[in-house]
């Protein structure tokens, strides 16, 4: 039988270090014409050039956070953003607990804030820029690493690549938080102290972690999800048994009975107005649809009989289950981006299960099509906003024709003449 040449022609692309060293300077020459999209092909070289403790690989990882960082930072502030930036100012007054919401139950974010408003002096741009780069240092220096150690790369591509991980963190910024220290509360999943005090500080930063609650305590004991049958069964009711909004309030209801006061109030408030209020599923079908082939070519063509670590034991269960919630939640306004948020800024990590498993056929060609389609839609998700057809705005509108002196120009003028609030909404307590 003929070898399948596409797949020959791509292994002696990537084996090659000549090529490794064409990708290093198309990426950088890239970079420095539009850093956002120079760093797919950065991220590509560091995949390529597996070297352990590899100073060049380290200095590239650096580079892309570092533009990511910046790329967040120049965003337009509106929305639930210009209220966080609104009560970050109260520090001036108030202290953490005191600005914090929940009636200071969720307090975090404000306490590693106070230092940032202090030696900034209050700087608005500081506030912005401080989270978002913690954000990605944390996600390509320490998540992306821990699950898959040699391929690390890769999945970070899968991740970035994802216009929601940008989005999300210049628009939900405390959930971000939340759901980023959760991810690394996975990290310390054998250490069990290590672990709750990490889980309990991302649901001091976003109650709605509570969610993940069931997930730390089940996923050792319940065999269920062993079972291919078992996890299409969940999913395709998730798809096919759309929650009601009733049924949403009902859900809230029990879980706050189980809580002490005030915590089981805060749960009804915040889940109040989901039940409430309809939207239509296109507006987050992306994510929606991604997520949907993303399982079945996971169900259907990865051969993952042997776990290879803890914390992929944790993601297995994860999975199936808040995909469900996801999709039984898409009719509702901000219910699944809310109580599935996992899935909007870091469903590019669920493609671990492609990248560090067999697949039963074209496992190559599969991952280079599924990262290739990632990729366009990013760039055709960038072309909307430079129409203004999104909420967001990053980079004075020009998001892929901005070069690397763009970038520089927007640290400075953050740092030194600051930001405004471009626009506030009516609420103050998000």
């Amino acid at each position: 039988m003929e070898a399948n040449p596409l797949a020959n022609n791509f292994k002696n692309l990537v084996n090659s270090r000549y090529d490794k060293a064409i990708y290093l300077f198309l990426g950088l020459a890239l970079w420095l014409v539009s850093p956002i999209l120079g760093i797919f092909l950065l991220l590509l070289f560091v995949h390529l050039n597996r070297k352990q403790d590899s100073k060049l690989n380290l200095l590239i990882l650096v580079m892309v956070i570092l533009t990511v960082t910046v790329f967040v930072s120049s965003v337009d502030i509106r929305g639930d953003l210009a209220v966080y930036v609104t009560n970050y100012e109260k520090l001036k007054t108030e202290n953490p607990f005191q600005v914090a919401g929940g009636g200071g139950l969720e307090f975090v974010m404000w306490l590693f804030s106070y230092p940032i408003y202090l030696f900034s002096d209050g700087s608005k741009y500081a506030f912005i820029f401080f989270w978002a780069l913690a954000i990605n240092i944390v996600t390509f220096l320490w998540i992306i690493k821990v699950f898959s150690p040699q391929k690390y790369a890769l999945l970070g591509l899968f991740i970035v690549t994802t216009p929601n991980f940008i989005g999300y963190q210049a628009f939900l910024l405390r959930q971000y938080i939340a759901t980023m220290i959760f991810l690394v509360a996975l990290i310390y999943i054998d250490k069990r102290a290590w672990m709750w005090g990490l889980y309990l500080l991302s649901v001091l930063t976003h109650i709605a972690n509570i969610l993940y609650l069931p997930v730390l305590l089940l996923y050792k004991r319940v065999k269920f999800f062993e079972s291919k049958l078992a996890v299409f069964m969940v999913v395709f009711f998730g798809m096919v048994a759309a929650f009601s909004a009733s049924i949403v309030f009902d859900l809230a209801s029990i879980v706050a009975k189980v809580l002490p006061d005030p915590y089981g109030s805060i749960i009804l408030i915040k889940t109040y107005r989901y039940g409430r209020e309809q939207v239509a599923s296109s507006d987050l079908g992306i994510a929606f649809v991604e997520q949907a082939i993303l399982f079945f070519v996971i169900l259907l063509l990865v051969n993952n009989k042997t776990v290879k670590h803890s914390q992929e034991k944790v993601l297995k269960f994860l999975y199936p289950i808040f995909l469900a919630i996801m999709l039984m939640g898409r009719n509702i306004f901000l219910f699944s981006n809310r109580f599935a948020f996992i899935f909007f800024p870091f469903g590019g990590l669920f493609y671990y299960f492609i990248i560090e498993h067999k697949l039963k056929i074209f496992k190559q060609e599969i991952t280079v099509f599924l990262l290739l389609a990632k990729i366009a839609y990013f760039i055709y998700f960038m072309n909307i906003m430079n129409n203004g057809e999104t909420v967001l705005s990053f980079m004075h509108g020009n998001t892929l024709g901005s070069n690397v002196f763009d970038y520089i120009e927007i640290v400075y003028d953050g740092f030194t003449e600051d930001v405004k609030i471009k626009e506030l909404p009516d609420r103050i307590i998000i």
